[in-house]
């Protein structure tokens, strides 16, 4: 009998949640298998490994996060505190949630011991987070000061996700979208 399908969303989603769970050393591909419903050898028709597989699930998480979140630092319609504001809630609610959560920071220390070649799709990823910003904070500030502020929001939301997570305490997101805001307020 033919293992089931699954959609390839479904399956990057659900791979996603096994490496930000277990990170990239605590997963095997059994695991992965498992969290598909597909056979080990099915799974393998598809990806010949787990790098493989986890680069295909970061690049669609990172496509994911640039339709939904990076993509309102561009909307016109609203000023760049009402997009910043936008964007906080926006954060606050995907790096909770089990499907995106903090994928990256969890692949990232893990890429650290090993797997460096894995740091470059994380690299493209905050680099693109960061222009999010930046895009936002030109509005009041020089070329130089918005990226170095963009830099430091990101350096900030990634330890207000952990924060959040560690602790259950989701208002460490807010306190980073705050700073963010009286940053853009005071000049």
């Amino acid at each position: 009998m033919r293992p089931p399908k699954i959609p390839r969303d479904e399956l990057l989603l659900r791979c996603a949640n096994t490496f930000k769970r277990l990170g990239y050393h605590g997963t095997t591909m059994d695991e992965l298998s498992s969290a598909c419903g597909l056979t080990k050898a099915s799974f393998y028709h598809h990806y010949p490994n787990k790098e493989a597989l986890l680069r295909d699930v970061l690049e669609w998480t990172h496509e994911r996060l640039k339709q939904t979140l990076f993509a309102i630092a561009a909307d016109e319609k609203m000023t760049a505190r009402e997009r910043l504001a936008s964007m906080g809630r926006k954060a606050k609610r995907l790096f909770q949630d089990d499907s995106i959560g903090c994928l990256m920071g969890v692949v990232a220390v893990d890429a650290t011991y090993g797997k460096v070649e894995l740091m470059e799709p994380i690299r493209r990823f905050l680099d693109d987070w960061t222009a999010a910003f930046a895009e936002l904070y030109r509005t009041a500030y020089s070329e130089a000061e918005a990226h170095g502020l963009a830099r430091q929001l990101v350096a900030d939301f990634e330890g207000a996700i952990l924060l959040a997570r560690i602790y259950g305490d989701p208002s460490y997101i807010d306190a980073v979208t705050e700073r963010g805001l009286r940053q853009l307020a005071a000049v």
